[in-house]
């Protein structure tokens, strides 16, 4: 596997949305390939972080136009009260 190759593969492989086969060339490609592998821990700690931030504030404008529509969307159904 070439550093291209694994640059078209890392975030799928990241994922695990690769076959095994091609899980295990691209684990032997890190293993000898310094500068991929440092991409590959950078972007696993990148992705640790993102996990861990919470979740950006919907503006409330936005927030407002969501519950009209699905208000809107809900007024008439079986069971609605309103």
């Amino acid at each position: 596997m070439t550093c291209d190759e694994l640059l078209r593969l890392v975030t799928e492989y990241a994922e695990g949305a690769l076959p095994e086969e091609v899980c295990r060339e691209l684990r032997a490609h890190l293993v000898g390939c310094p500068p991929c592998s440092g991409l590959q821990e950078d972007l696993a700690a990148l992705a640790r972080l993102c996990r861990e931030c919470p979740p950006p504030p919907l503006p409330a404008a936005l927030r407002r136009r969501l519950e009209a529509r699905l208000e809107a969307r809900d007024v008439g159904r079986p069971g609605d009260d309103g």
